[in-house]
């Protein structure tokens, strides 16, 4: 039993006080009775007895509600001890009142009989159990005591009477008392089985209210007729239905009534869901995505019940339907500008084109923004991102309406014309968006210039493929950056050959460093006073057995795009320093560097490991950078030139003149030689490149300290100029022989390459055959 349940049974003995009263009227009554019969004092004292118990009994009931009411809060120990307490007094005055009326039988019996005692005796006794049984059920050991105070006097007085009727009924007493406590404890234990299932069922339907009225789910409980039995919170709230309104045996129609009347349903909404809900609810089914008055989307679903009537449930899905457009969104489209992305872009156009009639020309346009890394690198990132947003919005205002856009990712755009009006060219469609899109953005108070290159292609819009016309205008794209900045090109079959011609070569260079196909060749430097070789700058070469021979200009730029041009480096400096071993020690080696190059970690590791590996002193071998290497990262390319001239290494600046900045970098840079680019010499000996110019270029660089090397000598009157220009040191040029094998450089290294004699030619002549 619980305290609560206990407490319970207490609250029952001192509940009623108006039977107090009354019951010690009726003993009284009874009890005078008996002394107008008798004149017996005995009842006069029993009367007086039975007042002032019923008196004190009162009191206690009175001390007991005022006890009950000062209760604090107890914990279930405290509560079962302040409870017992209460009913131990009880008892104790319980048992007073009774044996009162047990000594008032055996008083009339015994002390003062007479006809009327003896009877009014057994009949007040036997009256009292009932109300013992009805009243203290609730503590089988008040039973008992009262039982025995009142049954132990009136057995006394029966067996003393001695007659075996009267002995017969005394004893009688004893089972009769275990009646009574049978059924006292039956009646109790009946009581806390429907105190307990109240309390259960009571639980239950406050937890069953707790998880209607809490579920996400609006819920309505229809009977066979469609009138509501149940309706939680969540259905009045989506319907807005006030909380005090009671639905219950009321038609569905109710609700929708007070959903018109609240505005959470337009008049065509209700007639909706008359005509779909209701005979749905008792069919069972559903309807997905009914769109209420305020915007949000509700999905109605009804399954029918076992006997008769149905469940509806219906569920605000409004954030899933959001969610989903979301996803779709984020899919379809990019974060950043909004525009479609590459797959939804390919989808679009596919729509457009089943949508349009017609065979006129489609014109497929791909563009990136130049130097966009720059900008990201200078600005940071989200200037980038701010710039391709700028971008976006100039794209939208090009050609509104047919013209569809999409971002490919990065700073490539891609621009789909469906239809290309009467006398329009692909030209001019790409010429317009260049001049929309190049100009000045304004990036967060920084003012950048910026230009485009673009590649389109043109289809027919029958024959339009989506992934042929993509590679078309990026091969376009790729010419146009060939071409230089801010340029347009509209793809020509031509382009599509190169393209192929390029992965070709490609693929087969990837082999042919693999294993290691490349060959090197020697152009000889010839010192400009003796005539002797006395250096050669190693020459990548590479004979495809099928190809044939491809130019390095071909191929050098392939591999840098690869990243395959330290394996290059690597090859053409391991082989050039072991040539180099074979050589007379007059004769030193030259070779290119690539800006790549440069910014590879190993560098310096391998350039000791090539000198290390060939035993030729490091004085012998002579780096070539280009002043465009140098530009690319001025601060690493001075720290590395340095460290390869502290090993005594000689450093010598390539194609001299032909950058923006040449002169700043001759004092900058830790050189030991300058090579002057053949536009220098190129037309000197026809007057249209002034002599002064290579002259004045030789003897600024002579002043500086630094060996001068001429390069792209190719005829004899350009070889007598550069003779008699001073402060040239050496001179390098076909004609004084093209690319040698290292056979042919040992060789030449006997003989003098200059006109020093009349016998030039037939020094020439002496010359093997190459």
């Amino acid at each position: 039993m619980t305290a609560e349940v206990y407490t319970s049974f207490v609250d029952t003995f001192f509940s009623d006080s108006r039977s107090l009263v009354v019951g010690a009227g009726m003993q009284a009554i009874v009890v005078g009775a008996a002394w107008l019969d008798t004149d017996h004092p005995i009842y006069l004292v029993l009367i007086v007895a039975m007042l002032v118990t019923a008196f004190v009994r009162l009191l206690q009931v009175r001390a007991y509600h005022k006890d009950r009411g000062s209760l604090p809060d107890l914990d279930h120990e405290d509560k079962v001890r302040w409870a017992t307490q209460w009913e131990n007094r009880y008892i104790w005055l319980g048992c007073a009142a009774t044996s009162l009326i047990g000594i008032y039988a055996f008083v009339a019996m015994h002390v003062a009989y007479s006809e009327y005692t003896v009877i009014s005796a057994f009949t007040l006794v036997f009256a009292t159990l009932p109300t013992v049984v009805g009243r203290l059920y609730g503590s089988p050991r008040l039973v008992f005591f009262i039982m025995v105070s009142l049954l132990l006097p009136t057995s006394l007085g029966a067996a003393l009477y001695g007659d075996f009727a009267h002995v017969l009924a005394a004893l009688m007493c004893i089972p009769y008392l275990m009646l009574v406590q049978r059924l006292v404890r039956s009646i109790r234990s009946s009581v806390l089985d429907a105190i307990s299932g109240r309390w259960t069922n009571q639980e239950i339907a406050e937890r069953f209210d707790i998880a209607l009225n809490n579920m996400s789910h609006g819920l309505i409980m229809f009977d066979g007729d469609l009138r509501i039995l149940v309706a939680n919170r969540t259905a009045k709230t989506l319907f807005n239905v006030p909380s005090h309104i009671d639905l219950e045996g009321r038609n569905f129609e109710a609700i929708l009534r007070y959903g018109r009347q609240r505005k959470a349903l337009s008049a065509r909404q209700v007639d909706k869901l008359k005509r779909q809900l209701v005979p749905m609810i008792l069919k069972g089914g559903s309807v997905k995505h009914f769109v209420l008055n305020d915007g949000r989307h509700v999905e109605f679903k009804s399954n029918p019940r076992a006997f008769s009537g149905a469940v509806l449930t219906f569920e605000d899905v409004t954030e899933r339907i959001n969610a989903e457009k979301q996803m779709i969104n984020m899919a379809r489209y990019d974060a950043l500008t909004g525009l479609p992305n590459r797959g939804y872009f390919a989808t679009l156009i596919a729509e457009r084109l089943r949508q349009t009639t017609g065979d006129s020309d489609c014109v497929l346009i791909m563009l990136d923004i130049d130097d966009f890394k720059h900008v990201n690198d200078t600005l940071g990132h989200s200037q980038g991102d701010a710039l391709l947003c700028a971008v976006a919005n100039r794209l939208k205002d090009f050609r509104t309406g047919d013209v569809m856009i999409s971002r490919q990712g990065g700073d490539e755009f891609m621009i789909f014309v469906p239809t290309m009006a009467d006398g329009e060219t692909p030209g001019q469609i790409a010429e317009s968006l260049r001049a929309i899109l190049a100009g000045v953005y304004e990036l967060g108070g920084e003012q950048v210039h910026v230009t485009v290159s673009i590649g389109a292609a043109t289809s027919e819009r029958s024959k339009f493929e989506l992934n042929t016309m993509m590679m078309r205008s990026d091969l376009a794209l790729y010419r146009s950056k060939a071409l230089g900045k801010g340029v347009w090109s509209v793809f020509e079959e031509s382009m599509d050959a190169e393209y192929k011609r390029r992965q070709l070569v490609k693929n087969e260079l990837a082999k042919a460093l693999d294993h290691d196909m490349l060959t090197v060749r020697y152009q000889p430097i010839v010192d400009a006073k003796t005539g002797r070789i006395v250096a050669c700058e190693a020459l990548s070469r590479w004979n495809h057995p099928e190809l044939g021979d491809i130019s390095p200009a071909e191929y050098i730029p392939l591999a840098e795009e690869m990243g395959m041009i330290g394996k290059v480096s690597r090859s053409v400096l391991a082989r050039a320093l072991s040539d180099c071993a074979t050589w007379p020690e007059s004769v030193n080696i030259s070779v290119n560097l690539s800006a790549i190059d440069f910014r590879r970690s190993r560098l310096l590791d391998e350039i000791d490991s090539a000198v290390s590996a060939s035993g030729v002193a490091p004085e012998r071998l002579e780096i070539e950078v280009t002043e465009t290497a140098v530009i690319s990262n001025e601060q690493e390319m001075f720290a590395v030139l340095q460290a390869i001239r502290d090993r005594g290494i000689k450093i010598s600046l390539d194609d001299f003149g032909t950058g923006y900045s040449s002169l700043g970098y001759l004092h900058k840079l830790p050189l030991d030689k300058v090579k002057i680019d053949r536009s220098f010499v190129e037309g000197i000996e026809s007057g249209q490149t002034p002599i002064a110019l290579l002259r004045g270029v030789a003897n600024l660089c002579k002043t500086l300290g630094l060996q001068v090397t001429i390069e792209g000598v190719s005829s004899d009157d350009q070889l007598n100029l550069v003779l008699a220009t001073e402060g040239v040191s050496r001179i390098q040029g076909f004609v004084l022989g093209p690319a040698l094998p290292s056979s042919s450089v040992l060789e030449l290294a006997q003989h003098t390459l200059l006109p020093n004699s009349l016998n030039r030619e037939t020094e020439q002549r002496a010359v093997p055959a190459m």
